[in-house]
C-alpha cells in the first residue's frame, strides 16, 4: 500500500514540474511548411531553427527565384505587408546569406546581394566615391508573429558595395 502511495507522490511531482513546461508549449508557434524542392535549391544551412527557416524560404523565393507575389502569400500574415504591393525591383537580386542570428521573435539576416546597379559607379554616405558596385550588404530584420510563425513586420538596411568596400566574404 506505501509503494501506491509513494508511486502516486511522484507521479504528482511530475505533473508540478510539467505542467507549466505543457503549458509552455501552447505558445510554439507552428512550423511554416517550406516545400522540399526550395529546400534542396538553396543553401538553408544557416537555418537551424522554424523561423530562421521562414526567413531564408521568403527570401529565397521573393529574390532568387523571382516570386515576390508567391514569397508574400505564403510567409507573411496576411495583411501585413505594406501597402503598395508592388512588382520589386526589374532585375531580381540574388542573395547569397552570411549570417542568421535569431533572438526571441525576431530573424536578423546579413547577405551579399547581387542585383540592381552592378558595374555602376556610388557614391558612400560619407560623399566620396564608392567605387565600382559589385553588389549590396543587405541586412533584413525580420519579426515574427508567434500565432502563426509567419513574418509580421521587415526592415532592411542596404549599403552598396565595391572591390575596395566588400570586406565580408
Amino acid at each position: 500500500m506505501e509503494r501506491k502511495g509513494n508511486v502516486t507522490g511522484a507521479l504528482a511531482a511530475l505533473l508540478l514540474v510539467a505542467a507549466p513546461l505543457l503549458a509552455g508549449c501552447a505558445h510554439i508557434a507552428p512550423q511554416v511548411a517550406v516545400p522540399a524542392e526550395l529546400l534542396a535549391r538553396h543553401d538553408f544551412s544557416l537555418a537551424d531553427t522554424p523561423n530562421k527557416r521562414t526567413a531564408l524560404a521568403y527570401l529565397y523565393t521573393a529574390w532568387n527565384d523571382g516570386q515576390l507575389a508567391q514569397a508574400r502569400q505564403s510567409y507573411w500574415v496576411p495583411g501585413s505587408f505594406p501597402p503598395g504591393g508592388g512588382a520589386g525591383p526589374p532585375v531580381s537580386p540574388r542573395y547569397t546569406i552570411r549570417r542568421v542570428i535569431e533572438e526571441g521573435d525576431q530573424v536578423v539576416v546579413l547577405a551579399f546581394v547581387e542585383g540592381v546597379g552592378i558595374g555602376q559607379p556610388f557614391t558612400t554616405i560619407f560623399g566620396t566615391p564608392g567605387g565600382t558596385k559589385i553588389g549590396d550588404a543587405v541586412v533584413e530584420i525580420m519579426r515574427f508573429d508567434p500565432a502563426t510563425g509567419l513574418i509580421a513586420e521587415k526592415v532592411d538596411v542596404i549599403e552598396p558595395l565595391s572591390e575596395t568596400t566588400y570586406d565580408f566574404r
